[in-house]
């Protein structure tokens, strides 16, 4: 039986409610050559380089709201026709401001992504993402079945979260209690066994972002912060000019964690 109740979560509404709010109208026009969700840009090539070409493509984000250039990049340079699913009111609102700063299209859904089914039965999407998600349901199955079910036959599922097994973890648990409290790691093998007992196919885990140094908005202050900051920044405008640290991840090293399937042969 999927778990979909609340307590399988470790997050909600309000809570996303108090992040996304100070963002309004923090957003800007997405440049045709910005380094990570350019026209060319890293984002950009990590779909390509998986999923191939979306123009034309119906793409839903499952937690979608924010300040989402991922989401705005595929509808923006790649010609997806995108939807954001999110319960957030404030982060739909943002998300929502953003897309319209950027004369983009997109549909807009507010409902809780366990819960929520399409308004028209048998009205599937070619790919399906969340980024940044997952780790906040105690079961990831909940949220992977979610997945497989908006999919059509032969669709793609791609999605990421934070790397929880890179060194600089530990700062971010020692240092940030509060924000490591609404994670949880789910091992590489638990999600592609449950993405397989679900139907997927060519189940991929991979690596990629700058090196994590610094992991998580800090609760509390530390005498090392400073210098961990400025060494983060460093690696993340290094990355503009030597971009290997996208193409060659790592289990110990990058930011995010990211999994590739495909719904069915």
């Amino acid at each position: 039986m999927v778990n979909t109740s609340p307590e399988n979560r470790l997050t909600n509404e309000k809570y996303w409610d108090s992040i996304w709010t100070p963002l309004d109208g923090n957003y800007h026009n997405l440049h045709v050559s910005d380094f990570y969700f350019g026209r060319k840009g890293l984002f950009t090539k990590l779909i390509q380089n998986r999923i191939g070409d979306i123009s034309g493509k119906t793409v839903l984000e499952l937690g979608g709201g924010g300040n989402n250039y991922r989401l705005l990049s595929m509808a923006k340079w790649s010609g997806a026709l995108v939807t954001a699913l999110d319960f957030s009111a404030e982060g739909l609102k943002v998300v929502n401001d953003l897309f319209k700063i950027n004369t983009c299209k997109a549909s807009f859904i507010q409902d809780d992504i366990l819960n929520w089914q399409p308004k028209e039965p048998n009205v599937n999407f070619d790919v399906v993402t969340h980024w940044g998600v997952l780790e906040h349901f105690i079961d990831p199955k909940p949220m992977l079945k979610k997945s497989f079910e908006a999919l059509n036959p032969g669709g793609s599922l791609i999605f990421s979260m934070p790397n929880m097994e890179a060194f600089a973890a530990r700062y971010w648990q020692k240092w940030c209690p509060d924000s490591w409290s609404k994670h949880i790691f789910h091992s590489t093998e638990l999600i592609q066994a449950t993405l397989s007992e679900l139907g997927f196919t060519y189940v991929e885990c991979f690596y990629f972002g700058v090196p994590c140094i610094k992991a998580a908005n800090w609760e509390t202050k530390s005498p090392l912060q400073p210098s961990l900051d400025l060494i983060q920044k460093i690696l993340s405008a290094s990355a503009r000019i030597f971009p290997v640290y996208h193409k060659l991840g790592h289990r110990r090293i990058s930011m995010e964690r990211g999994f590739f399937a495909r719904k069915g042969p």
